[in-house]
């Protein structure tokens, strides 16, 4: 027994000396502070104003994590981000809850004097004096034609998943707008950003829900559509003004305890929506980034040094902003660059712009077109009752792959769509997808046949494909929205772009692999070149060329969620929201349902396909 309570005794001192130095390295000192970066430019000038600070006053490095407002929360509650600048807590439906269970600490108010709700140009409001408030709207849905609903206006809501955005559409629906106007939510604030700046050059009208502080605000006159007074009663319902959002300064629990000299600092830590839109301004105008940007606004008001800083750590700071970064010269001239040349971007941004105004008239009949052919497939789909569409399914099945089973099975998982609730959106969805195909084949085929039989076109397009295909998408995105505005048409040419390339390099290897001494029979016997391609090329390379079609079809499906960021509705938008707002369920839902529909296009296709290949060994043996 004695030996077994030593044993014991030594095992519980071994344990304490282990969560001792547990417990002390939890509440180290952090040097590298991890800041929030929820995407949008006024938070990310708050993390460049507290990190400038961090480093100059504290000694500290600092980085900033890339997330969305409802993830970020999860991760600061997490201890996976320390500090994060701007929770906008209206928009964080569990914020309070999470506050007052201890999950976080609140340091303070970074600003409370942003305005919210929908807003117009102000030359729009000048030539229609009589367009004062949210009501007014009803009487000029024609002032504000949606571009892919003749019938209807448009109204540009808010993000995705923010708790604003649902309550401003029970607004436009409170005030019978939704007769008269669609909701339509951008999937990003870049994408609303693309779209306001794309409408304000070319001096159209627009309303849009919008918010401060943003660089957007600061530089663009916008009116603020009127309203009756904030009602916290009625306000969920989209009954009455949208209140001014606190937005709180916040870190995780362990920083709080580990950093309170910089947790001082963040209390004190406040600013105005004034402010900051002036700071986003300063960046737009001089092609600046958030870190300059910091920089100029501390030179501008040293009356917040003061504010935020003790008087010895204010004068270290201003030391600090007129000589020069104490951290400038510390890296090794072995380790950076030495000739940095930063190409001028503000030209090409004005070269775009410029060019989507000058073009405006051809830029809207494309979209227009393209809008028309999402809208035909779409019309086609809808018509279609339900159930002659899952027969349809089941007897393709049946037939390209046959069994019985199969055509079942496809016919059953399609089913499953509707089952929970997302069959408009898969028609949606399989109507943007069959539009971008469709043209990215008549595209795409023609030039996979010129580049096959002349040389000289496959060195000069080949680099284009190159480009085409490992560009990242988001790139070409905004210049998208610059010219073809927010909504299908920007979604249809974003997916061609990215889904044309297989089509056309494998109907290039297809007829370049058919064998020659075939190709030069079918020119002895008299064959035209064109007669030889169509008959005898074409056919031999047809395998090929249907892998190329299925390929082109599946990345045209991987596209849904991306173009879900400019606006592009359907089971997409449905993902996007799930993941702006970590609603898993809905997620798995949803994307569930963008995998089945790809499991059934691309077994079809590929059922086709097998057809097509067996077909052209017959003709080749006869």
């Amino acid at each position: 027994m004695k030996k077994f309570l030593s044993l014991l005794s030594a095992a519980l001192i071994g344990a304490l000396s282990f969560t001792q130095p547990a417990l002390a390295a939890e509440t180290k000192e952090k040097q590298e502070i991890v800041f929030a970066d929820v995407g949008w430019d006024s938070i990310k000038l708050n993390n460049a104003i507290a990190g400038l600070i961090a480093e100059e006053i504290f000694g500290y490095t600092w980085t900033e994590v890339p997330s969305s407002t409802p993830i970020a929360h999860e991760a600061l509650m997490n201890s996976e981000l320390d500090v994060h600048m701007e929770e906008w807590t209206d928009n964080i439906p569990s914020y309070q809850p999470d506050l007052d269970a201890g999950k976080f600490k609140e340091l303070g108010i970074n600003f409370n004097d942003n305005y919210q709700g929908f807003y117009i140009p102000k030359y729009v409001a000048e030539e229609y004096p009589n367009l004062k408030s949210v009501k007014d709207l009803e009487k000029y849905p024609e002032l504000f034609p949606d571009p892919e609903d003749s019938r209807k206006g448009i109204i540009y809501g808010g993000i995705p998943g923010w708790s604003i955005t649902e309550i401003m559409e029970k607004k436009v629906s409170a005030y019978g707008l939704d007769g008269h106007y669609n909701y339509v939510t951008p999937g990003s604030q870049a994408a609303m950003d693309a779209t306001i700046t794309s409408a304000w050059d070319k001096q159209e009208p627009f309303v849009a829900y919008y918010w401060e502080p943003t660089w957007l605000m600061g530089k663009y006159d916008l009116v603020l559509l009127e309203d009756s007074p904030y009602n916290e009663e009625t306000f969920p319902d989209g009954i009455g003004a949208c209140p001014a959002v606190t937005v709180t300064v916040a870190v995780n629990n362990n920083f709080a305890v580990s950093n309170p000299g910089y947790c001082e600092f963040l209390s004190k830590y406040h600013t105005s929506s004034k402010l900051i839109s002036e700071g986003l301004a300063y960046m737009q105008d001089n092609n600046a980034d958030h870190s300059t940007a910091a920089k100029w606004l501390l030179t501008q008001h040293p009356e917040l040094l003061e504010e935020w800083l003790t008087p010895e750590q204010a004068e270290t700071l201003s030391a600090s902003l007129e000589g020069g970064t104490r951290n400038a010269g510390n890296s090794s001239w072995l380790s950076r660059f030495p000739l940095v040349v930063k190409p001028n971007t503000n030209a090409i941004d004005s070269a775009v712009r410029k060019f989507a105004v000058f073009a405006a008239p051809v830029l809207d009949k494309m979209q227009a077109v393209l809008g028309g052919l999402v809208n035909g497939f779409k019309w086609l789909l809808e018509h279609i009752p339900w159930f002659v569409l899952l027969l349809a399914v089941f007897l393709l099945g049946w037939h390209v792959r046959r069994k019985f089973r199969s055509g079942l099975l496809y016919a059953v998982i399609v089913f499953l769509v509707g089952i929970v609730g997302y069959w408009d959106n898969m028609i949606l969805t399989l109507s943007i997808v069959l539009a971008s195909v469709v043209i990215a084949l008549l595209l795409g085929l023609p030039i996979g046949i010129l580049i096959s039989n002349s040389p000289r076109a496959n060195r000069i397009i080949r680099p284009v494909l190159d480009t085409m295909q490992t560009m990242p998408v988001f790139v070409y995105l905004i210049p998208a929205l610059l010219l073809f505005g927010m909504g299908n048409a920007s979604a249809v040419i974003a997916t061609v772009i990215y889904a044309i390339v297989p089509v056309i390099r494998l109907t290039s290897l297809g007829i370049r692999q058919v064998d020659k001494e075939v190709v030069e029979a079918a020119l002895s016997f008299g064959s035209t070149r064109w007669q030889t391609l169509f008959k005898v090329q074409i056919p031999q390379a047809m395998p090929t060329i249907m892998t190329g079609v299925n390929q082109t079809l599946m990345m045209a499906m991987a596209m849904v969620v991306t173009c879900s960021m400019i606006g592009a509705r359907g089971l997409g938008m449905e993902v996007l929201e799930a993941v702006n707002r970590i609603e898993i369920g809905r997620g798995l839902i949803a994307g569930g349902c963008v995998v089945i529909m790809a499991i059934v296009l691309d077994r079809l296709t590929q059922g086709w396909f097998g057809e097509t290949e067996a077909q052209a060994e017959s003709n080749t043996e006869k």
